[in-house]
């Protein structure tokens, strides 16, 4: 590789520390639908869309669960959470950016969440200025873990999927970058480290202050 690579972030629970408080809105909203079991339902929708995560729902406590109304509800909660506590920046994240910037790095990011709130949470930190370019889950048809996301993502960046990393903390998003042809590193969050993600990774990382020290040895 002649040139740098490419660098896409998925957002949540890599950039910003949105997944636990996700988690804990999602079993509070549990509570008041009656639902057995919902931390290890949650822990398959990381990384996914809303609407997968309405199928995921669908499949788990069957075709009657009000599905719609219950991420209704989980957003209700985070919103209010959000606009009471604010949402952390991951650590090393702002540094990273900072460093890729400065260093020439083209940077993107790719997030199943609304292209709407991916801007004002970004917007809230002032970490937009960082970034070549961001894409929302609402402006694709399939959600991760199929490859659409980062495939839009770097067909857009006019890049070669092969010469960018996918930053993901996520299992559905590493599948998603691996499909997509691109170079998949977990900084693990929620979900610790598998098998398939330790074949499916070009390099698993404690830290994105870790990843950067890569980039750097690399690079």
């Amino acid at each position: 590789m002649t040139q740098k690579p490419a660098l896409i972030f998925d957002m949540d629970g890599v950039i910003l520390d949105t997944e636990q408080l996700v988690r804990r809105c999602w079993n509070l909203a549990a509570l008041d639908f009656g639902m057995q079991d919902s931390d290890p339902v949650f822990l398959t929708t990381v990384g996914t869309t809303r609407k997968h995560t309405a199928e995921i729902l669908l499949e788990h406590y069957g075709a009657d669960f009000p599905a719609d109304s219950f991420n209704s509800t989980v957003s209700k909660i985070y919103h209010e959470i959000e606009a009471k506590e604010g949402v952390p920046v991951k650590p090393g994240a702002r540094e990273l950016l900072q460093w890729a910037q400065a260093a020439g790095y083209r940077v993107g990011l790719a997030s199943s969440t609304r292209q709407p709130i991916v801007e004002r949470e970004l917007t809230r930190e002032n970490l937009t200025q960082y970034f070549d370019y961001m894409l929302g889950g609402d402006r694709i048809a399939r959600s991760k873990p199929f490859p659409d996301i980062y495939e839009t993502a770097c067909r857009d960046m006019q890049i070669t999927p092969s010469e960018a990393y996918a930053i993901e903390d996520s299992y559905n998003g590493i599948r998603a970058a691996h499909t997509a042809g691109m170079m998949p590193v977990m900084v693990p969050d929620l979900l610790p480290p598998t098998e398939e993600m330790a074949r499916l990774c070009r390099g698993i990382f404690p830290s994105l202050s870790a990843f950067q020290d890569f980039l750097q040895a690399t690079h």
